[in-house]
């Protein structure tokens, strides 16, 4: 799906493909990936891997920043690796999106934590 974004020098063509909706979203559906693999991994090492998780969303973040600054769009600085779910929120307001996948990566968290808290023998 081609997009038009508003610039200060007008009506821009778009080649980053905008999702159409959330369910085509597929950079938020690999930060929910890279966040589940991480409390899983964990959980099964016994160790707390939350800070190897920055390295990914990282390489994703850029990934998809890179294709996006080639059409104008300004995405959020990857420096938010550190607190996704600020990162996620800025870029579905800046895609105007819903925001489901902000949710769904808070829900998903919240759970799995709760439930992988509860497995643990300790």
């Amino acid at each position: 799906m081609e997009a038009e974004v508003k610039s200060g020098t007008g009506v821009v063509n778009v080649n980053y493909k905008i999702p159409a909706n959330w369910k085509e979203d597929k950079y938020s559906w690999i930060y929910l990936g890279v966040m589940v693999l991480t409390l899983i991994a964990g959980a099964i090492m016994k160790v707390n891997l939350g800070i190897f998780a920055v390295i990914p969303y990282i390489v994703v973040m850029r990934m998809e920043k890179k294709l996006a600054s080639k059409d104008g769009i300004n995405m959020p600085s990857e420096w938010w690796a550190l607190l996704v779910p600020v990162y996620l929120w800025q870029r579905l307001t800046i895609l105007k999106q819903p925001r489901i996948h902000f949710w769904l990566w808070i829900g998903v968290t919240v759970g799995l934590c709760v439930i992988l808290g509860a497995l643990s023998p300790e």
